[in-house]
């Protein structure tokens, strides 16, 4: 595994039962600068989400849940809002930079 930097983009995205908020990691300069890059890779099956929040679409906020990362499967998402250019940033200890496998 290669160490690539990143920039974190704060998104909201919608399943059919679930509501998730926190960062999509892009590759500045690279073909994934964009998290529509991503999306639209044919290769790519999951988005990686860190940093989320994530709830019962159905639910409110409390009872909303916390992880380090969590994978949505591409095909399942309904909706995307990318928060680009908002100065925040996600409280990862390792902020601003993801491990990717090689032929990410």
């Amino acid at each position: 595994m290669a160490r690539v930097q990143t920039a974190p983009v704060r998104v909201k995205l919608y399943t059919k039962d679930f509501v998730f908020s926190g960062f999509v990691h892009t590759k500045p300069g690279g073909c994934k600068e964009r998290v529509s890059d991503i999306l639209n890779d044919p290769t790519g099956r999951f988005l990686i989400v860190t940093d989320v929040s994530f709830r019962p679409r159905s639910g409110d906020e409390s009872q909303a849940r916390r992880s380090t990362t969590a994978m949505v499967r591409i095909d399942d998402i309904q909706f995307l809002v990318p928060f680009e250019g908002q100065a925040e940033k996600p409280q990862a200890a390792n902020e601003g930079t993801a491990t990717l496998p090689q032929n990410w």
